[in-house]
């Protein structure tokens, strides 16, 4: 029985990954202790997303991951992508989260203070 390679494990994969870098906002969900930070997106697939974060979160942990989108809704109003998932993989470059829900949403304009 052959043992699958590292280049086995990427030709498996179904969808191809876009390497995008975009600034990425993170939570866990559920009863666990919650981590929250910030890191950057390292590439993109239609159903996952690596993350280069503060954190290194463990396989199987549910979480948000809210994505600064680089194009504006007309030019003048900022989306952000958010997402629900789970972490597939984890290791010292970042963590791979499997998408299970996401959607666009318009980022209301926030005062001074909140920035």
């Amino acid at each position: 029985m052959r043992h699958a390679t590292e280049t086995d494990r990427h030709e498996r994969r179904s969808r191809t990954r876009d390497p995008i870098r975009l600034r990425v906002r993170y939570r866990t969900l559920g009863r666990a202790a919650s981590v929250a930070g910030v890191g950057e997106t390292i590439n993109f697939s239609s159903h996952g997303i690596l993350i280069s974060g503060q954190h290194r979160l463990g396989v199987g942990a549910r979480l948000e991951a809210i994505v600064e989108w680089p194009i504006m809704l007309n030019g003048t109003t900022i989306v952000e992508l958010v997402t629900l998932g789970r972490v597939e993989r984890s290791a010292a470059e970042g963590f791979a989260v499997s998408l299970e829900k996401h959607k666009f949403q318009v980022v209301k304009k926030r005062s001074a203070d909140e920035r």
